[in-house]
């Protein structure tokens, strides 16, 4: 079972609430807290635009402004307007411009109870209660419940979907294929039009109402537009009240012409960049928030946009409208510049701070997107110019970052003296550990475990070699000791809490693990499973996207189809799973490799620039982090060093309760029971946590290279030294820059 936010990301947002349905772990749960960083999950940057007051944000046309024919002709801008709620809504679940120019929105509570369904008449400004007929029930839990363009309720679950009669028609009913998944869906007129998810890849099925016909949409510009959008957390999709255009949000608001077969766009991306992320400076972030749902009204003058906060627990709703332009006073703010190399949760806070501090201009750079043609290299050498040069940003997330050389270098502040005073507060054992045991620069935020679980005997391991020992000796059971899937994730955290990388890489050293992953590739994939191994479950991938994938080998485990796992317990949640291994099969938990620590993942790592503009704000924001304000009372994707967080009071009881089952996806009649933790139980495992005494290496470019020379070994039958030698060629010389 994979996790993806991001997967059970287990947050607020109704994107997320989706996706946590769909992967109940999650392929990308970290990208994903923030989104689905997820798989999926994306974040707000910073400022606040609209309020009570209507105020917003303007972008004129000309960059990529669409090719829309029947577009308002004309100079002309986009207006960014935030709009009122219903008085009782906290969710907004869906949205849809009905037949005759009325917005229809579904609300509930934060935990997605209470529904209501309103209209309004005034283009989202004002509300009543709406005369609907209730959603169709379906034997799947649902995903959504909404309302086609004339009104008529559908709701749908990962695999089917149900649209209720209406006058003179019959309930029509969709059931997905093997292996897709429904991942967003629109009704108008007689178009269905559905978005489905197969092996991390996005298409669209367009079905006739009239016949049931169904045709899949293989347009290269649309395809292309699909896979961005995945990337970048987008991925809703909306139709016009005729059912003659079928648009989507992802990068940008992608336009397609149902009768005409033609791709374009309708705000194309760098102006929608522009109009949500107005002070991202270098790659798409997503400033307003998780973008949830979507409308676009006939005549293409007006975008609704409904936004979450996974923090908050709050829905926005925002206009944009085409029209002239708005005269705005300019104010002159002070500036706080946060970076990530990778897209980061660190953005949420953001955002919070921002609002708290409304006379700051907080701004969140990422310095390599993926969609531009940056590599990894090119962005940490971008940043490390300016930080030489005195011009780098306040604060640094030092996730994949050469941190341990800034600070060396006297590039980041000294964190000591504000950290220390409240060290009982925190897992300070992360801290002190974190930063050699000395003066703390570097103050991670979060952080996971890397485990092994398995029997008596595989979970006594303490290094690779016991491990293959064990494994070699447990060859031959008809079982095999980890299953396929988990292989990726097991190249990945042996080599982190290994030995091989240091000031260089040790390319002996290297190429012994590359033979012994090759050995664990033999012994755990069938005949003929590596040629059709799906490049997303391959080393490279999880690579890039470190910490935000990772595998959940439990129920594989529980239900007798391995003998061993390696996977991280980054939440209580995940530990819960852990525990029916316990208590039911006698199998256990270590800390994996612990030969020479007891390794654990840093996650959302800060640090201070020295050379920064701003650094008595850029201190005030690491306050306001560690005060707690940026949780909210939900699960998190990682542990909080702060200790009290990271204790999860909602997953302990004295009773130690049922929360119910959870089972896979391929095999959803296969249930293990999962309990909440009982006092002692969560004692025991703060002492594992407080045990925790040794940071991974995981540079985020190290890491990259290695993976990508793995992966040729496993699936591409390149030997191992010469696997070695091309990966330290690579790796050595970067580290040497």
């Amino acid at each position: 079972m994979t996790r993806k936010t991001s997967g059970i990301y287990r947050a607020a947002a109704d994107m997320f609430h989706k996706i946590s349905k769909i992967f109940p772990k999650g392929r990308n749960r970290y990208a994903g807290f923030m989104v689905l960083l997820g798989i999926a999950v994306a974040m707000c940057s910073c400022t606040p635009r609209g309020g009570d007051g209507a105020q917003g944000k303007e972008i004129q046309e000309g960059k990529n402004s669409g090719d829309s024919d029947h577009a308002p002709s004309g100079e002309h801008v986009w207006n960014l307007t935030e709009l009122p709620k219903p008085e009782s809504a906290v969710r907004v679940t869906s949205l849809k411009y009905l037949s005759d120019g009325a917005v229809r929105i579904s609300t509930g509570d934060a935990h997605f109870e209470h529904a209501a369904v309103m209209d309004s008449r005034d283009g989202g400004r004002s509300w009543e209660a709406a005369d609907a007929a209730t959603s169709p029930e379906l034997e799947d839990e649902v995903i959504g419940k909404y309302y086609s363009a004339k009104g008529v309720p559908f709701a749908y679950s990962s695999m089917e979907l149900i649209l209720s009669a209406d006058s003179g028609t019959e309930e029509k009913a969709v059931r997905m294929e093997e292996g897709e998944t429904i991942f967003s869906a629109d009704v108008s007129a007689d178009t269905l039009a559905v978005l489905v998810l197969e092996e991390m890849q996005f298409h669209l099925k367009i079905y006739d109402l009239q016949t049931m016909e169904c045709r899949y949409l293989e347009d290269p510009e649309l395809s292309e537009f699909l896979a961005r959008a995945a990337d970048h957390a987008g991925g809703q999709i909306s139709l016009d009240s005729q059912g003659n255009f079928l648009y989507i949000e992802g990068t940008g608001i992608g336009r397609y012409d149902l009768t005409q077969d033609r791709f374009g766009y309708l705000i194309g991306e760098e102006l929608y960049d522009e109009l949500i992320n107005p002070n991202q400076e270098n790659g798409l972030i997503h400033d307003l928030g998780i973008r949830d749902h979507f409308a676009v009204k006939d005549g293409e003058d007006q975008v609704l946009l409904s936004v979450s906060s996974p923090v908050s627990e709050q829905s926005k709703l925002y206009l944009l409208e085409r029209g002239a332009p708005k005269e705005e006073k300019q104010v002159q703010k002070e500036k706080l510049r946060i970076y990530s190399l990778k897209e980061s949760a660190i953005r949420q806070a953001a955002t919070l701070f921002q609002e708290k501090y409304p006379e700051l201009e907080v701004t969140f750079e990422i310095g390599c997107t993926g969609g531009n043609g940056v590599t990894l290299q090119d962005a940490i050498r971008t940043l490390n110019t300016e930080l030489m040069a005195g011009e780098g940003p306040d604060i640094l997330i030092l996730d994949g970052l050469p941190a341990d050389s800034y600070a060396k270098k006297g590039m980041l502040e000294d964190l000591t003296d504000l950290v220390e005073p409240d060290k009982e507060n925190y897992f300070y054992n992360i801290i002190s550990a974190y930063n050699g045991g000395e003066r703390i620069y570097q103050m991670p935020l979060e952080f996971c475990v890397p485990v092994i679980l398995g029997d008596a005997d595989t979970v006594a391991v303490k290094n690779r070699r016991e491990l293959m020992e064990v494994l070699r000796k447990k060859a031959g059971t008809g079982i095999p000791f980890m299953v396929s899937k988990n292989i990726s994730e097991a190249a990945l955290e042996l080599f982190i809490t290994s030995d091989i990388a240091g000031e260089t890489i040790n390319e002996v050293k290297l190429a012994d693990y590359y033979r012994d992953l090759d050995t664990i590739a033999d012994l755990c994939f069938s005949d003929g499973e590596r040629d059709l191994f799906p490049v997303g479950d391959k080393m490279a991938y999880w690579a890039e996207q470190y910490p935000g994938v990772g595998f959940c080998p439990e129920l594989d485990l529980y239900f007798g189809e391995a003998q061993a796992g390696i996977t991280r317990i980054e939440a209580l949640w995940d530990y819960m799973k852990i525990l029916p291994l316990c208590r039911e099969k006698g199998l256990s938990y270590q800390y994996l490799n612990r030969e020479n620590g007891n390794y654990f993942i840093a996650v959302s790592v800060l640090g201070i620039s020295s050379g920064g503009k701003n650094p008595d704000a850029a201190k005030q924001f690491l306050r306001f982090y560690l005060s707690g304000e940026t949780y909210g009372d939900g699960a998190y994707p990682y542990f909080p060093v702060i200790r009290e967080l990271a204790a999860g009071s909602r997953y302990v009881s004295e009773e130690g309760e049922s929360v119910g089952g959870t089972s896979r996806k391929h095999t959803p009649d296969q249930t293990m029971d999962m309990y909440k933790l009982t006092p002692a139980e969560l004692k025991d495992f703060t002492a594992f946590l407080d045990g925790l005494d040794t940071p991974v290496k995981d540079d985020a470019v190290v890491m990259q290279k290695v993976m990508e020379q793995a992966e040729a070994c496993l699936f591409k039958g390149k030997d191992p030294e010469s696997a070695a030698a091309d990966a330290c060629r690579e790796v050595n010389l970067y580290l040497s820059e």
